[in-house]
């Protein structure tokens, strides 16, 4: 991404895009999968969390790539329609 395109990003990850969410499904979601998290959590041993927290944090990381990229192809479809 260009400096510009990357700001642009940023900015609507940390200020706009919440008010795009299904609020009624997104946040009954949400606590679902807190609580699903909380109970897996509570049978886990230490191996097994530890190997859990990793997958959790690559599964973020595959995510955040793909919002970028989401961005990317809208950012070019927009520019297409313009």
């Amino acid at each position: 991404m260009t400096d510009l395109m990357q700001s642009i990003y940023d900015y609507i990850s940390e200020h706009c895009y919440r008010e795009y969410l299904p609020r009624e499904h997104y946040w009954h979601y949400t606590r679902l999968l807190e609580k699903q998290e909380t109970d897996l959590l509570e049978i886990c041993s230490d191996q097994q969390r530890t190997l859990l927290e990793k997958y959790q944090d690559t599964k973020a990381l595959m995510h955040d790539q793909e919002l970028e990229a989401m961005f990317q192809a809208a950012w070019a479809a927009a520019w297409e329609l313009a």
